[in-house]
């Protein structure tokens, strides 16, 4: 067998041992029965550890020392081995045992997570929290770093990523969104949104109002499924079996509708993956930088525009007959697009979403560098929202406890979701050069071409070139955050006249 050939099979048996992880973990947090909690940690680990077994044979180490010496490697083997190489050498670096344990801990913290925040009482999770932090420090340590233990883990989620890079953008991002925000608030123009908050938004309308949104943006449901969890997420082992989920409140249509579309977004990156490179990493998508591009794009620059609400309106009242009926397209449009400071991450408009995970952000480089305790984490949290948006959470649950990323040992990964924005932003400018009609495609509900222009740049493309390369080659420019402020801008003036 020729070693590119054993590489591989030896990275499809790696694939499916994470596959049939991603199954186990959909269950755990869909349909689980709550006693099958300390199996499913077992489940888990055993998964974890025998994927980290096979990342660290040493063989992996002897085929690769043979092929990346060689000059006859097209553009996706070049990638296979540039990838396999990058998990390779960080796998190598952490001891089977403490993969095994801090899955076994991560299933067990994700259950204490959700009864905390069901009970609003932070005590539950405290400890399991502190744990975390105590696993994610060490992994950051086994990683190894140049400058912050931080960075180790940033780089995780997004290849390259930095704090020196990240710190930049983000006050680059608050010196030109927070005069918008001032602006919005001092003009004292909020839209009249009474006609959704007056009113109770039954679950069953808003499943048809999902299921019908994400059916007509092109996610396929012959192979994958909607379900409702905790915290709404996307999964699922493969492009013919995605699973996302959704979450309803009674109160706000919005929050389930936005969800979905995100989600939606997610789902059909999955399955637009190249088929041909099933089970390889260059098939992958490509960081969770541009996964939440797609999200974002479809969620925010798509979903909340007036084209949108012009199109999505007779969907709102074929779901919602009594309560839609003297709502107009531009209402709707008004209505999803309020800016304020909230308190859920989730629920945020555009203008002031970068600046939530703003705050997680420096957060997480508190409790990593030591500089704060997990026992001041709340109101270290409070007091951040106070800063920043001007609002307090007044109990945990809309508090600290509102994300489950941090019970899933997900410590680095909320940046992504600022870069996901910037991305969106710039493949949005791009895409509308090659679509002239996208505005009126948008109003007929037909976003075929514009789904089709993101499989041809990014679903198809995988993970053979690194994020920022990729987004280079899509839209003809390095990443920049001038695509998203523009647009913002513009969107802000035609809402609120500043």
């Amino acid at each position: 067998m020729d070693y590119y050939d054993e590489l591989l099979q030896r990275l499809k048996d790696i694939d499916l041992i994470g596959q049939l992880g991603s199954l186990l973990g959909w269950d755990q947090e869909v349909m689980m029965p709550p006693r099958a909690a300390a199996l499913r940690a077992e489940h888990l680990a055993w998964v974890s550890k025998e994927g980290h077994t096979r990342k660290t044979d040493p063989r992996m180490g002897e085929l690769l020392d043979e092929l990346e010496g060689r000059e006859d490697l097209d553009e996706i083997q070049m990638a296979n081995i540039r990838l396999a190489r990058e998990s390779y050498d960080k796998a190598t670096r952490l001891p089977t045992e403490f993969v095994s344990e801090m899955a076994k801990h991560n299933s067990r913290a994700l259950i204490s997570w959700t009864e905390a925040r069901k009970e609003n009482d932070f005590s539950i999770f405290r400890n399991d929290l502190a744990k975390s932090i105590e696993f994610a420090r060490k992994k950051a340590d086994y990683l190894g770093y140049e400058n912050l233990r931080y960075d180790a883990l940033l780089d995780i989620y997004e290849s390259g990523l930095t704090v020196s890079r990240l710190d930049p953008l983000f006050e680059g991002l608050r010196d030109k969104v927070a005069p918008l925000i001032k602006s919005v608030a001092e003009r004292g123009r909020r839209p009249n949104v009474s006609w959704v908050t007056e009113n109770s938004w039954e679950q069953e309308g808003q499943e048809r109002l999902s299921q019908m949104v994400s059916e007509s943006i092109g996610f396929d449901f012959d192979a994958g499924r909607r379900d409702a969890s905790t915290h709404p997420f996307c999964g699922g082992p493969n492009p013919d079996d995605v699973r996302w989920t959704t979450r309803y409140s009674e109160h706000d249509p919005f929050g389930s509708l936005y969800g979905s579309m995100h989600e939606t977004g997610h789902g059909t990156y999955e399955q637009g993956r190249p088929r041909e490179l099933d089970f390889q990493p260059a098939g992958k998508a490509n960081g969770l930088g541009i996964h939440e591009s797609q999200s974002r794009l479809w969620e925010n620059q798509i979903g909340r525009s007036l084209e949108f609400c012009h199109w999505s309106l007779p969907l709102w009242k074929e779901a919602f007959p009594e309560k839609m009926q003297d709502i107009d397209a531009e209402m709707l449009w008004r209505a999803v697009n309020v800016v304020e400071p909230s308190l859920i991450r989730v629920e945020a408009d555009e203008a002031t979403y970068n600046i939530h995970i703003m705050i997680r952000y420096e957060i997480e480089k508190l409790l990593i560098s030591g500089d704060l305790e997990v026992d001041e984490l709340p109101e270290k949290w409070d007091d951040m929202y106070e800063e920043y948006l001007g609002v307090r959470p007044t109990d945990n649950s809309s508090g600290v406890l509102q994300d489950i990323h941090w019970s899933m040992g997900a410590i680095g990964y909320f940046p992504t979701y600022t870069l996901g924005n910037l991305y969106s932003a710039q493949l949005l400018s791009a895409a509308r050069e090659d679509l002239p009609e996208h505005d009126l495609q948008i109003s007929r509900g037909d976003f075929s071409p514009l789904l089709d222009w993101m499989r041809r740049k990014v679903h198809g493309r995988g993970s053979i070139l690194e994020p920022a390369k990729l987004i280079e080659e899509a839209t003809g420019e390095a990443p920049s955050p001038e695509a998203f402020v523009d647009y913002l801008r513009d969107k802000v003036k035609r809402l609120y006249s500043v």
